[in-house]
């Protein structure tokens, strides 16, 4: 029985990528930097000693070598804080190429796991709207788990058919990113499992599936705006197929953006790598040679990977009117918004709200999230708006969310236990802590300057609330 990869002899070295896609891929995590900034990040990597290679088109990006592998980089605690994120390499293409910026609205239309919206998200700084979308329940678990983790509040989380935006949100995104379903074999040097999967026929679905997802992606793209399109696999069928299939559907109404012009990363030798497959293809638009960005596992040590990016340069479909749904939250009225913020102010020194910020409510539960996403009105139910902020209390106005005190809770001024490194031995251990006698309450944990989570006081002991998962994690 043949290798899936000898079909491609003729695009590159076929032993080279067979041997590559058996070899582990390299460590790599992305820096959050709304909790972050990247130099500090490059302090702490000192202090650990871990030797940082940057991502060649990701300044957030970095691949790390280490001698001490005892504790895994999935325990490390600024993973655990959200701070940082393990991506691979090639993951992080896509979103570079989109280019996201504050202000705009985005639309993730194949979201989950997060790695993507997450990474968008940073881009945007908490300005525009990012709407995160999925199709699968169990999927979009893992996708709000990721953006309450790294603290992503302008963020409306949808559960729809990708299809479904292109004829119900027509022209509304300045920027689509479409990261396909696929076969892929990109990611076999994760996966043993990832080429048992690839026949021809699961190659054709895949690839019908993909041709009608960057369609809708199309028509939700206002004029002027920016789709890009991305894969896991390496199949010409699901690649540059699918991109010269939308190119013939909308040849007034779509440009090709070359990747060289968006990035500061010498991206030759991967357009070059697309040309040399494009040259096979029937469905090649004669004469013309298209800038797409394909990604061999031996060429950057990495995933195998596929990217395009096109402009929208006129109408592809008319928008229609639907009837916008009403929030499942309601705004917190100002009297509420008041005491809420000044019993955190009273209890931490901060509200933990900025002015361009909105508190919802829905039950006992708060959330937080931005002017702009609550104006944003959808067709359709969301299934997630903004950051958890809290819970309401019979005795006090709220308890925070862990996920909103790592985000903001660094620089608190009272309410504050600065941990020792035995008592954050304890702490991660599932253990309570002894504190000072004179604290009674709510309390927010902060290790070597970082707010890693929340306590309660009483009597000169603190009760441990850290998240159950994270001490499972470090257990």
């Amino acid at each position: 029985m043949n290798h899936p990869f000898d079909r491609y002899t003729e695009y590159t070295d076929v032993a080279a990528l067979k041997k590559s896609s058996e070899t582990p891929l390299r460590k790599c995590m992305r820096v959050n930097t709304f909790k972050m900034n990247v130099e500090d990040f490059r302090k702490y990597a000192e202090s650990k000693n871990w030797k940082l290679k940057p991502v060649p088109w990701c300044t957030e990006g970095f691949f790390i070598d280490r001698e001490d592998r005892s504790v895994p980089l999935g325990k490390d605690l600024l993973h655990l804080l959200g701070i940082t994120y393990m991506q691979e390499a090639s993951s992080m293409l896509p979103v570079a190429m989109l280019d996201p910026k504050p202000g705009e609205n985005i639309l993730d239309m194949a979201a989950a796991p997060g790695s993507k919206s997450t990474q968008i998200a940073a881009k945007m700084n908490n300005r525009g709207v990012l709407v995160a979308n999925d199709m699968q329940e169990a999927r979009l678990q893992t996708l709000r788990s990721a953006l309450n983790r790294l603290g992503i509040m302008n963020v409306i989380v949808t559960k729809k058919m990708g299809q479904w935006f292109g004829k119900h949100m027509t022209g509304r995104f300045d920027r689509v990113l479409i990261d396909a379903p696929c076969t892929g074999q990109g990611t076999a040097r994760k996966d043993s499992t990832a080429l048992k999967y690839c026949s021809i026929d699961s190659i054709g679905k895949n690839a019908k599936l993909q041709r009608e997802l960057l369609e809708a992606a199309v028509h939700a793209t206002n004029i002027g705006g920016r789709i890009v399109y991305s894969t896991c696999t390496l199949t010409p069928e699901e690649n540059e197929d699918v991109v010269f299939s939308a190119l013939r559907k909308f040849p007034n109404q779509l440009e090709v953006v070359d990747p060289s012009e968006i990035i500061n990363w010498d991206c030759s030798q991967a357009i070059k790598d697309s040309y040399t497959v494009q040259e096979s293809l029937e469905t090649k638009i004669k004469n013309i040679e298209t800038p797409m960005l394909r990604i061999w596992p031996q060429t950057y040590d990495s995933e195998g990977f596929f990217c395009a990016v096109l402009k929208k340069t006129a109408p592809t479909k008319e928008a229609e009117k639907y009837d916008l749904v009403k929030l499942d939250k309601e705004p917190l009225s100002k009297g509420k918004v008041k005491e809420v913020c000044e019993f955190l102010e009273h209890r931490f020194g901060t509200s933990f709200k900025n002015k361009s910020e909105v508190l919802l409510q829905h039950k006992e539960r708060l959330w937080i999230t931005t002017e702009e996403v609550f104006k944003f009105k959808l067709p359709c139910p969301n299934a997630g708006i903004g950051l958890p902020f809290g819970k309401t209390l019979s005795k006090s106005p709220v308890m925070i969310d862990h996920d909103l005190a790592t985000l903001r809770g660094s620089d608190i001024t009272t309410g504050v236990i600065d941990l020792t490194e035995e008592e954050w031995k304890l702490l991660a251990r599932g253990q309570d802590i002894d504190c000072d006698p004179e604290l009674f309450g709510k309390v927010l944990f902060r290790y070597n300057g970082l707010c890693i989570g929340r306590g309660n006081t009483r009597e000169g002991r603190c009760k441990n609330q850290l998240p159950r998962w994270i001490i499972q994690v470090l257990s």
